[in-house]
């Protein structure tokens, strides 16, 4: 167990892997394996790496959506992976370069994003906080993802409307969306087959994954009971950057979030 503290954490975005839990050393063993995995599949470094990292925030995504049971979390990893193989349609060159790691700061941006609205950690957001995913979103914006950067306002908006003890503060969210919606500088990566289906299919069980459910974990470095109406709305915020990532054709970037999601369905469908 993490030891509880006397004070709230002062921010809301740090969760480092602890390794006396068998699921974050799986994790950490899926960002190796996912990485070397596709160098041996043909992959560059790079490129290798970028598949490595999307394996891995699949499963840190499905940690937020489903703080409850870690299988569903280690259940996305494959899935990402298999869906971050595919080659960003800014890889003209052959092998990938170092600028498609960019291409993992969508999923990334994602993980910060539900991180500060399921209130993981056990703090509000703060003004620094709140910041760093502004700069989360603008750099995204201008390099890989549309979708993506517009993930932290609208959490951060979303956090605040809550009213409660970790809401952000005001305005930041309206910031941090302005951020977000900066011209894209940088060509996103675009769409895969896979990823479509992944998108679609998790999609398809939103019904599941977006239904009211009781959260029995508590925040990592507090006594508070994790809030089932936050863990609901980062669910349902996942959903709604699927469907805009389909209508955008930008589902490669956010294939990462699309597993965490359909694992998360799947879970929820078989214990009905």
């Amino acid at each position: 167990m993490t030891p509880m503290l006397t004070r709230r954490p002062d921010s809301a975005l740090p969760r480092p892997l602890d390794f006396t839990y068998a699921s974050n050393r799986w994790a950490a063993a899926g960002l190796v394996v996912g990485t070397l995995a596709a160098r041996a599949l043909g992959q560059s470094w790079p490129g290798s790496l970028r598949t490595g990292l999307g394996t891995f925030s699949a499963w840190a995504i499905g940690r937020e959506l489903d703080p409850d049971n870690s299988a569903t979390a280690l259940g996305a990893m494959p899935l990402a992976f298999a869906a971050s193989l595919a080659r960003p349609q800014t890889a003209s060159d052959h092998p990938e370069g170092p600028g498609s790691l960019l291409q993992a700061l969508p999923s990334f941006t994602a993980l910060s994003s539900l991180r500060v609205l399921t209130a993981s950690v056990g703090a509000a957001a703060s003004v620094a906080d709140s910041t760093a995913l502004g700069l989360q979103a603008a750099a995204t914006a201008l390099s890989s993802g549309s979708v993506g950067a517009l993930l932290p306002g609208a959490a951060l908006e979303l956090s605040h409307r809550r009213h409660d003890a970790f809401s952000a503060p005001p305005t930041v969210g309206v910031a941090a969306l302005a951020a977000g919606a900066l011209p894209a500088a940088g060509q996103g990566s675009g769409r895969h087959v896979l990823s479509d289906v992944l998108s679609l299919a998790a999609l398809g069980l939103g019904a599941n994954l977006a239904a009211p459910e009781r959260i029995r974990s508590r925040c990592d470095q507090t006594s508070s009971k994790l809030s089932d109406d936050r863990v609901r709305d980062a669910r349902l915020l996942s959903l709604a950057a699927l469907g805009l990532g389909l209508v955008r054709r930008e589902t490669l970037t956010l294939a990462p979030l699309a597993a965490a999601c359909l694992s998360v369905g799947v879970r929820r469908f078989l214990e009905k």
